[in-house]
């Protein structure tokens, strides 16, 4: 009797030893909609209150000469710099959506997925309403 519950025991302890780690990496994953920008003008409209989309080809520009890609979320208010930058290379400027690992304190996004949600475009490019 004492060895069955001395082998339970021992296996609920491997069990919640191995699978704790899992749980932990697993609950920094997140799947956040926002605008890839660079970190220039995106900071300084974060500054004034606003999280929005940066003009595309400005981004693109800047990120070109050295600027950091960040992922701009209206929802939460936040910018959040882009661990790999590589990953989202192709689509600065662009509404998406990315699953992957958010570190709130130092605030960044390390990219898994991300997927295309609406293209980028200078806003000089959008028509203006029409009157009702």
């Amino acid at each position: 009797m004492f060895s069955s519950l001395f082998f339970r025991l021992t296996v609920i302890s491997l069990l919640v030893f191995f699978i704790t780690p899992v749980q932990q990496a697993s609950e920094n994953k997140s799947v956040v909609r926002g605008w890839l920008a660079d970190e220039g003008c995106a900071g300084e409209r974060a500054k004034t209150g606003l999280f929005n989309s940066t003009n595309p080809d400005c981004a693109k520009k800047c990120v070109r000469n050295g600027k950091k890609i960040v992922l701009v979320d209206a929802d939460q208010k936040r910018l959040l710099t882009i661990a790999n930058q590589d990953a989202a290379m192709e689509r600065v400027g662009d509404y998406v959506e990315i699953g992957g690992e958010v570190d709130e304190q130092a605030k960044t996004l390390r990219i898994e997925s991300l997927k295309l949600l609406e293209k980028g475009r200078a806003m000089c490019d959008v028509p203006p309403k029409k009157k009702s």
